[in-house]
């Protein structure tokens, strides 16, 4: 009995601690899907902070894309989540660059008949090790299909071989420490020592407040072909990438997992002494860039991939990944994508460059359009699943590029995004690194709000209303709906940046076109804007009807609105309801005598301002 009491005490005791926990810290649980506030509740969105399983000492963690699902899957939902890293993710475009939504954009068109959702999951500066714990969340809301883009990170992201963000041991053991973390008493102790550390922690040198994600990641600059440290992360990701997919297969969850495409031809081997010599990755892109010059794109290309993969900087999956990853799909009845061979087979001597790659992993905006197209033709090769699809209505590639309302205020914030991480290590030697962040001049709003957002200063959202407002007060108003289209397209059930976009056209005299977002903002969530806007168009028309009905309900959501009143009173009158003309002029007054053309008109109604 009393070795029994000694064994179960602590048991309980702990027991005890994680439900009071469960109960009074919510913060603790880190889930990764929560309510969305956008819909009114019938929708779930990722998390933002879903990262600081992964990164607890980070103050603001890298986040999923925003998208929206809904909170009870429709009869005829055609469901689709993609896990990944940074280019799953999109990055360094806001959301609107990523690939789920353009081919989102192309399984709307396909399947009209289905309520289309792909909700991207993928997360910066992580690898398999986060796929595999996420996996779960996924599953337990109903997916049609899983979309998997990563491998790039499988030595740095969070936990991997190299990483700075790592703990000691097996793949086996990482995991049973990510799966610990979904206990809050593990979750509290963590949290307690990285308190106790960042108590005694010697204050970090000014560089690192300016250094990319890229450099804080890295533990291990080194990790040659062929050494332990390399097969381990070879070892890692096969682990983790065969019950990632086998945990779907076993969910009866169909799997799209795709290769792994790089820059080839325009990254040479990143920074290190370690890429010299007469066999290292510099000599091999060297020679690689001359058989180019020389026209023999076959010994170009071997060239160049070789040179990646003697790369000791482990920021590109070498060529044995996508092996890892074809045989991985085999074994678990998933569908190997050739995005890789697709990007490969659009570049020039089938050598990938700077026309499909920003850096060294991240697709171009054209890049990202292609990796879409290339799922999209494995969900239709796939029969969509069963759905009943009409192809006939998929538009052009190149149509869906437009739609993904990238505008030039977007584009620049990918550039400096871009910019803040290749001026720094491993793209160039540490005595030669840039603060762009903190260095470059901004040259007009648009650039300047641009690089605040690059730089995390300022939500990106936030951002484009600014600049829209910008636009709206000088009459720019093609300029203003470029930008509002981008914040639609980002947030479909705002009413906001319909209203915005009404607002703009109807100042430039625009008003059928206006008139196409206020119905789209009334319909979203009607307000007193929106409904007394229409009202006005609809007694233009001499529609006096639709327009006291309108005015009434908008007086409903803004009683107090001397406008509304004065309007509603004219379209009284103009319907021959002088007495209730007379009862809105009269409201009017009591609640603000000196409206702008009221007196004149209550004299009309033969009324006086004391009546």
């Amino acid at each position: 009995m009393f070795l029994a009491i000694t064994v179960f005490t602590p048991v309980a005791l702990l027991c005890g601690l994680e439900l009071g926990l469960r109960l009074f810290w919510a913060g603790g649980a880190m889930p990764l899907f929560g309510p969305s506030p956008e819909g009114h509740g019938n929708y779930r969105v990722a998390r933002a902070d879903v990262a600081r399983r992964y990164f607890p000492d980070e103050q603001f963690p890298p986040a999923p894309p925003h998208d929206l699902f809904a909170a009870a899957k429709p009869a005829h939902g055609f469901r689709v989540f993609v896990l990944g890293e940074s280019s799953a993710a999109g990055f360094p475009f806001p959301r609107n660059g990523t690939f789920s939504r353009v081919l989102r954009d192309a399984l709307h068109d396909v399947l009209p008949n289905d309520s289309v959702e792909v909700v991207n999951v993928g997360i910066a500066a992580t690898n398999s090790y986060t796929m595999l714990d996420l996996a779960n969340d996924v599953i337990a809301e109903r997916p049609d299909a899983v979309l998997i883009y990563g491998g790039h990170n499988e030595y740095y992201g969070a936990l991997g071989v190299g990483s700075s963000v790592r703990i000691a041991g097996s793949p086996a053991l990482v995991r049973l420490y990510v799966n610990a973390l979904h206990l809050r008493t593990v979750v509290l102790l963590r949290s307690v020592i990285g308190l106790v550390r960042h108590a005694f922690a010697h204050q970090m040198p000014d560089d690192v407040t300016v250094a990319s994600f890229m450099e804080t990641v890295v533990r291990d600059q080194r990790i040659a072909l062929g050494s332990t440290r390399f097969a381990a992360g070879e070892r890692q990701f096969d682990e983790n990438l065969r019950l990632l997919l086998g945990h779907f297969r076993n969910s009866r969850i169909p799997i799209f997992v795709g290769s792994l495409a790089s820059n080839l031809r325009d990254q040479p081997p990143l920074t290190s002494d370690a890429n010299g010599g007469a066999a290292g990755a510099n000599a091999a892109f060297t020679s690689a860039t001359a058989a180019l010059a020389r026209g023999d794109t076959i010994a170009a290309r071997a060239g160049f991939v070789k040179a990646r993969d003697l790369d000791v900087v482990r920021f590109r999956a070498p060529s044995s990944f996508n092996g890892i990853i074809r045989a991985a799909a085999a074994a678990n009845d998933a569908v190997y994508v050739p995005v890789a061979e697709a990007f490969d087979s659009v570049a020039p001597g089938h050598i990938p460059g700077h026309e499909l790659f920003l850096e060294h992993v991240h697709p171009t905006r054209s890049g990202y359009v292609l990796m879409a197209s290339t799922f999209y033709e494995s969900l239709r090769a796939a029969h969509f699943l069963g759905r009943q699809a009409q192809t006939n209505r998929l538009g052009s590639w190149a149509q869906y590029n437009e739609r993904m309302a990238l505008s030039p205020f977007d584009d620049r914030v990918a550039y400096h995004t871009t910019q803040s991480i290749i001026k720094r290590w491993p793209f160039v030697p540490v005595a030669q690194q840039v603060d762009y962040r903190g260095t470059y001049k901004a040259v007009s709003l648009s650039d300047s709000l641009a690089l605040l957002v690059a730089r995390g200063g300022i939500p990106w959202e936030q951002a484009k209303v600014l600049l829209t407002e910008r636009f709206i007060a000088t009459a720019q108003t093609d300029s203003a709906l470029i930008e509002i289209r981008g914040l639609i397209r980002d947030a479909p059930l705002e009413a906001a940046p319909n209203e915005m976009a009404a607002r703009a056209l109807l100042l430039a005299g625009r008003e059928a076109e206006a008139e196409s977002y206020l119905r789209s903002a009334y319909a979203l969530q009607p307000s007193a804007m929106s409904t007394l806007s229409l009202a006005m168009l609809a007694a233009h028309r001499r529609d006096f009807a639709t327009a006291i009905r309108l005015y009434l309900e908008s007086l409903q959501l803004q009683p107090k609105a001397a406008n509304t009143m004065y309007q509603l009173s004219l379209t009284y009158a103009l319907a021959g309801d002088i007495v209730r003309a007379r009862q809105y002029a009269q409201l009017a007054a009591a609640t603000q005598p000196d409206f702008p053309g009221l007196a004149e008109w209550l004299t009309q109604l033969q009324l006086s301002p004391a009546h």
